[in-house]
């Protein structure tokens, strides 16, 4: 690589960062405005995930109401707030969202994304184990949910795999821009289809009277809700990311820039209207686990066997040697020869 491209190498991941931390409590705030209209109770703003999180980052940290030892809850949200902020930014850096050709493109393998994902929403959850009874129980569903997304995670690395040799998100992207996804990209937007059930839903209610630890929590949990409807994004649709390093011009290679973000922005919208409006038909939280399980494995697995069948397909118009009907090997049913009367 050359400085030149190192420099926009370098540009291009600041970029990308600087919009996922900016537009992933949006996206958060929007998911949760369409699930309330779905479900028909009062909606708030889609701007007020932002307003809760400014809030409780410039709020004082939580009083002690007693001389007694600091709290376990206390200590693990110290710890596991900066440490689930710290994996989910690694994971967002590591998954092109709008354009190829990023500093950590040679990185961006699918298991150690989805690990460092999965790492980084089971950190966020500790906190909510520590706390009373009727918390730690919902927390502690929401673990064994995340638990039900690592053997989806399996098949499709395995998927990734059997394409090409390999698990690197940018290889596997680059080979299918120009795939058409109802024939040799269709496993794929499956396996897109699977990742969207790791998605988790927003939270009832905002964290609050944890300071500046609660907003890097929230941060944490949006950053990593919109990597992996990036990741998906990508499967379902790779001709949207955008290749700006072999654009010829300058205004060229800004175009293509926008049109990638406009269609990053777009796709990941319209992904979370999709598991809005899934949701809404999920009665209660057990029902929603159980729907994000079975459809990731079915999805998982049927994305993993069209794949299978495609590679074990012989190419259209081509013969199979076994149907060939060689001239060295006799007939099952010869054909009678004609007598000299026949031929006279």
């Amino acid at each position: 690589m050359t400085i030149l491209q190192i420099i926009l190498s370098v540009l291009l991941t600041v970029l990308q960062l600087a919009l996922v931390v900016l537009v992933a409590p949006l996206l958060s705030g929007f998911r949760s405005f369409i699930s309330a209209r779905m479900t028909g109770v009062p909606a708030s703003p889609v701007l007020r995930r932002w307003f809760v999180i400014g809030r409780e980052w410039r709020a004082a940290p939580p009083l002690k109401q007693s001389d007694a030892p600091p709290l376990v809850e206390g200590t693990i949200t110290e710890i596991a707030a900066p440490l689930s902020l710290a994996a989910a930014v690694c994971a967002a850096l590591l998954v092109p969202a709008f354009t190829q050709g990023l500093l950590t493109h040679s990185w961006s393998d699918l298991l150690l994304v989805g690990l460092l994902l999965v790492l980084a929403r089971f950190i966020a959850l500790l906190p909510g184990l520590a706390q009373p009874a009727e918390r730690a129980t919902f927390a502690f569903g929401r673990a064994a949910a995340l638990a039900l997304v690592l053997p989806c995670l399996f098949l499709l690395v395995a998927l990734l795999f059997s394409a090409g040799a390999t698990t690197g998100l940018a290889a596997v992207l680059t080979g299918l821009v120009h795939a058409n996804p109802f024939v040799e990209g269709a496993p794929f937007v499956l396996a897109g289809a699977a990742i969207l059930a790791a998605v988790d839903p927003v939270e009832k209610s905002d964290i609050a009277g944890q300071g500046s630890d609660g907003a890097l929590l929230m941060m944490s949990r949006d950053i990593t809700a919109l990597t992996w409807l990036t990741l998906a994004g990508d499967l379902m649709w790779p001709g949207s990311l955008a290749a700006v390093a072999s654009s010829p011009t300058v205004p060229g290679g800004c175009g293509a820039l926008l049109l990638g973000v406009l269609c990053w922005l777009l796709r990941s919208f319209l992904l979370s209207v999709i598991l809005a409006t899934g949701r809404a038909f999920a009665l209660g939280d057990l029902a929603g686990v159980r729907l994000r399980a079975a459809s990731a494995l079915l999805l998982a697995v049927l994305a993993l066997q069209l794949m299978t069948a495609s590679r074990l397909m012989p190419p259209i118009g081509v013969i199979p040697e076994e149907s060939r009907v060689s001239d060295r090997t006799p007939a099952a049913h010869p054909a009678p020869r004609r007598t000299d009367i026949e031929k006279r």
